[in-house]
């Protein structure tokens, strides 16, 4: 049995484990991606702004929806920066190279000379960058990245309605750090130890599903002097890289977090009024049985509305 049907199989009893018959067929159908996305970028015109995405062979067909949902919400292209999470093979790069040309994949083959190269002098950058996949948020994409500005999503995020906040910061010249808001705080270190160890007081919830900041927060020396200072490496590794971005943030003196449209809340129904929700761990199944059809019904709904149709 190949290594994809292994994946699918696993995939499909994973959701309908967790979210019944509705979610199995919604991971099933959500393959029909690679034939779709053509004709969702088609005619649409090009915005030169990099927005980096993390993926691995596992997420890359729910990548490729969040890639869609933002495409179809903000009636414009981009210059996507796909990182490998260290799984994806020379063959799904081609893929995503041809369903959206102006995507740019950064395979492990490549980036991994250049970031040992660049981390010489930073052993515990590297140790946490090659911890946990999410180290690759932190470290790969401020690294790789052309502008001075950073905008980051998550491959469990799907977009309904235009993300005006977003698009009006991509604008903007204050350089202000935008990010999701959690449902709990999520930072490894509580806030009197922040406070204790950096001076700073943190937002108590920052969650980097939505990244939009200045890249120059995310200094190579700062990030290993946080972890050192935090010892953070002996921590949970799920969280290292968001209590990165939330001290780093916080020192940076402007946070804000986006508004209750941009939906997270873990069982409720998503609203009518989200602009997106993010469909994390317990509720993840959610993506293929709301989500993805909710998405279509916004398409079909655009569609009418080009051709005329009420």
């Amino acid at each position: 049995m190949s290594l994809i049907t292994k994946s699918v199989i696993k995939g499909l009893l994973r959701n309908a484990r967790d979210g019944g018959w509705h979610s199995a067929l919604g991971y099933l159908a959500s393959y029909r991606i690679y034939r779709l996305l053509p004709s969702l970028c088609q005619g649409k015109p090009f915005e030169d702004f990099e927005i980096h995405v993390l993926t691995g062979r596992a997420r890359l067909t729910m990548a490729l929806w969040m890639m869609a949902s933002w495409i179809v919400a903000t009636d414009r292209l981009w210059r996507f920066i796909v990182h490998d999470d260290g799984t994806l093979l020379l063959s799904d790069a081609e893929l995503l190279s041809k369903l959206l040309p102006n995507c740019r994949v950064l395979l492990s083959s490549e980036t991994n000379p250049q970031v040992v190269r660049a981390l010489n002098h930073h052993p515990l950058c590297l140790q946490c960058r090659n911890l946990h996949p999410l180290g690759r948020k932190v470290i790969d994409m401020p690294l790789f990245a052309s502008q001075a500005d950073l905008v980051s999503i998550d491959t469990d995020i799907l977009f309904y309605h235009k993300p005006r906040r977003i698009l009006d910061w991509m604008r903007e010249t204050d350089s202000i750090c935008l990010f999701l808001e959690d449902v709990k705080d999520a930072c490894l270190l509580n806030p009197d130890r922040t406070i204790r160890l950096f001076g700073v007081k943190r937002d108590p919830k920052v969650n980097t599903g939505i990244v939009a900041v200045p890249k120059k927060i995310l200094c190579i020396d700062f990030l290993e002097e946080c972890l050192g200072k935090a010892n953070l490496l002996r921590r949970d590794c799920w969280y290292i890289e968001q209590t990165l971005y939330t001290i780093a943030a916080s020192l940076h003196g402007r946070i804000e977090l986006l508004p209750q449209e941009y939906f997270m809340a873990l069982q409720q129904p998503c609203p009518s009024r989200a602009v997106a929700r993010h469909y994390v761990g317990a509720n993840r199944h959610l993506f293929y049985s709301e989500g993805l059809g909710r998405f279509r019904r916004t398409i079909r709904n655009s569609s009418d509305s080009v051709n005329g149709h009420p």
